[in-house]
């Protein structure tokens, strides 16, 4: 198990550099369909200040079972925290300082996002496209690896007392594109993220009777408390953090090897997915037994540098 290694606080003039960046980037405009919009320099000048928040903050714990394979992969990650989801930004920052901001990447995304004034250039420049079945399938084809959150809002919203299950839900689509295409799967399970709120319900049913489904593609309407909004009544906005820490692994590949027709199999799609969510759910547990996370850790995993990397110590 190979466990990231904390970088040495960046300089003053790093982090001014990188808010310059931000200030410049958040000029343009989004491009939610455009691989070329990811860019790599950018990233390069805003990872000092990505990174004192994962070192500082979020105080992120990254492990790996194994190398991420060289050629395109999907990586399927479970989701935490509503909208304001800081475990997305410890799993880029992770990417990037292991593989550097010059390997292709790309994150599918909801395509609100791309609307919000600033924030849409940002997560654009990043890697973030919209979510669809053709942008990933052209980002493998680039030879990317593309990471993407297949319970949405509904992983995303679950209520704070189930925040150790993978939500799926129904969908499958990330399976049949795994086959499609003939790639790995690498799953992510990530645990903390979920503390820096509370969230009482996701509110599904209130989202029907407003057919938010239809009007706004939100399955739910969640009930909790956040900062700085105090009671969240009904609408998934972004949310202040409070500074939980963040325990994140990525498993070990899963290579299907399953022929292309099989994506058009739901029989061979419900096995392939119930095996992945199955391994999910494992690691999911063992995060939680560790209990390296959240508000109030109980410890940390004594780990000794290598090559800007750590083993178990």
């Amino acid at each position: 198990m190979l466990t990231l290694a904390r970088e040495p606080r960046p300089g003053l003039d790093l982090l001014k550099d990188a808010i310059a960046a931000f200030g410049a980037k958040g000029r343009e405009r989004a491009r939610p369909d455009d691989l070329d919009a990811r860019d790599p320099a950018f990233i390069a000048r805003v990872l000092p200040l990505l990174g004192l928040l994962y070192d500082d903050y979020f105080r992120c714990e990254t492990e790996f079972e194994a190398d991420l394979p060289d050629g395109p992969f999907l990586a399927v990650s479970n989701h935490n925290a509503m909208t304001g989801m800081p475990d997305m930004y410890c799993h880029m920052t992770a990417f990037w300082r292991r593989y550097g901001p010059s390997r292709p990447a790309y994150g599918l995304m909801h395509d609100l996002p791309f609307n919000v004034p600033k924030a849409g250039p940002w997560l654009n420049a990043c890697g973030a496209i919209a979510a669809s079945p053709e942008n990933a399938r052209r980002a493998l084809a680039r030879g990317a690896a593309v990471l993407v959150f297949p319970g949405g809002d509904l992983d995303a919203c679950k209520p704070t007392s189930e925040q150790y299950t993978i939500r799926f839900g129904r969908r499958r689509g990330f399976v049949r594109l795994a086959i499609r295409e003939g790639v790995p799967i690498v799953p992510i399970v990530s645990v903390g993220a979920h503390q820096s709120l509370y969230i009482a319900t996701d509110g599904r049913r209130l989202a029907e009777w407003l057919r938010l489904p239809q009007l706004a593609r939100s399955n739910v309407a969640p009930l909790g408390l956040a900062l700085p909004w105090g009671l969240i009544v009904g609408v998934p906005i972004p949310h202040v953090p409070l500074p939980v820490k963040i325990h994140t692994r990525m498993l070990r590949p899963v290579h299907l090897g399953l022929p292309r027709e099989a994506a058009s199999d739901p029989d061979e799609v419900e096995r392939a997915f119930a095996r992945i969510v199955a391994r999910m759910q494992a690691g999911l547990d063992e995060l939680r037994a560790a209990g390296r996370h959240g508000l109030f850790p109980r410890g940390c995993q004594r780990t000794t540098a290598v090559d800007g990397q750590t083993t178990e110590g």
